[in-house]
């Protein structure tokens, strides 16, 4: 294991940390919510039971270093945000990240910060060379999110994943890292 289980990553609000099952009732109201999990490759459970299983791969994951899932929360009050995740790709060096947000704390720029986060921790510490993320095509809050933080077109995926037997045509974007450093801060 590459980074421990205490291994949080901080922004201005928020905490990215390890993932719990205490989180679990959160995730499950948020898949409550009707449309929730639409851009999403999973569907919503039936009941909290459901989510142990994706709880336990994450573990798994970790353990493996082929995916990094954190719980992300605001810092005061301690407050349940949404989930993150770093994946391995089979390509080299390349690295794609997911994430969603409670619909109750939608639309207040957490997941921008979140996200701004994870490149940094994939440059930083995963060493990535470049990072990709897809959304479905008609996900505009996912797309802003993710240009907001430089990534780049890259191609229509026409076959993205399917949901309900239909598939989801996606866009993925990406950054690299000669992009991703252009973009930082210096400091003086």
């Amino acid at each position: 294991m590459k980074f421990p289980t205490n291994h949080a990553l901080l922004s201005d609000r928020c905490r990215l940390r390890y993932i719990s099952k205490e989180d679990i009732p959160e995730i499950f109201a948020a898949s409550r919510y009707p449309g929730f999990t639409d851009g999403m490759r999973w569907e919503p459970p039936e009941s909290e039971d459901e989510l142990i299983a994706p709880y336990e791969n994450n573990i798994k994951a970790w353990q493996n270093d082929t995916a990094y899932c954190f719980t992300i929360e605001t810092i005061d009050p301690i407050s349940f945000v949404g989930r993150i995740v770093i994946r391995k790709q089979k390509e080299p060096n390349v690295w794609d990240l997911g994430f969603w947000t409670h619909p109750e704390r939608q639309s207040q720029g957490f997941m921008s910060e979140a996200v701004k986060t994870l490149l940094a921790f994939g440059f930083l510490e995963l060493q990535a060379a470049r990072i990709e993320a897809g959304h479905a095509l008609w996900n505009k809050a996912s797309e802003r999110v993710l240009k907001k933080n430089g990534m780049n077109f890259i191609r229509r995926i026409p076959q993205g994943f399917q949901k309900r037997g239909k598939w989801i045509e996606e866009n993925l974007l990406g950054i690299d890292l000669d992009n991703w450093q252009a973009r930082r801060p210096t400091t003086s």
